[in-house]
């Protein structure tokens, strides 16, 4: 029962929509890759503009589609019910990148937001034929982002590396717990995450 409980908190904590939002606030708070220093107040309302975005707009369409009974929960627990979430979540996402091509902000995090359009327009395309964990996909995209970096700019990342590919365990276990994926599930949404945004960032 608490194990069952943990998992769902931590399913909640790393939500996939919130991945783009921690990674935002940590990509500022890097030196090493950001060439400039900015304000406090500014960083703070870039990471709003961005949980907006990619957070609430998602959320709120998502529950306007389970009032409408266009899905059945807005948790989506079948295939059928990711569709029209996930297809939404890719238009919010390239908005994100959109918007932010001209904001004076390091190119990495405009890359991984079109990465992050991407990795969703594929998850889409694997969901009418199986249902890979959009939790993986997300954190796979975390570690697949620092290991292209890495690969790339030659620095030093393995903190980073490593921190996305415990919590992939931790995130695994929480979604196996919670009787809402199997095991290839987890492990193809891990591997497409990190592949894919390692793969973009890495042509920067």
């Amino acid at each position: 029962m608490i194990e069952t409980k943990l998992a769902r908190v931590i399913s909640y904590i790393f939500h996939p929509l919130l991945i783009p939002t921690y990674i935002l606030l940590l990509l500022l708070n890097l030196n090493s890759l950001l060439s400039f220093s900015l304000p406090f107040s500014y960083k703070m309302t870039l990471a709003g503009m961005v949980f907006l975005t990619t957070v609430l707009f998602p959320l709120f369409l998502s529950w306007m589609l389970a009032r409408l009974k266009i899905i059945s929960s807005m948790y989506m627990t079948t295939r059928e019910d990711r569709t029209y979430p996930i297809l939404a979540i890719s238009v919010f996402y390239y908005l994100t990148y959109f918007l932010l091509r001209g904001v004076h902000i390091s190119s990495v995090f405009s890359y991984y937001m079109l990465g992050a359009t991407l990795l969703s327009i594929l998850s889409l395309m694997v969901n009418y034929y199986h249902k890979i964990s959009l939790h993986l996909v997300g954190i796979g995209s975390f570690t697949g982002l620092f290991l292209g970096l890495s690969l790339n700019f030659g620095v030093n990342l393995n903190t980073e590396i490593f921190t996305g590919i415990m919590l992939a365990g931790i995130i695994g276990f929480a979604r196996l717990k919670s009787n809402s994926h199997q095991p290839a599930e987890i492990y193809s949404g891990f591997v497409m995450g990190v592949v894919v945004m390692s793969i973009l960032i890495t042509l920067l």
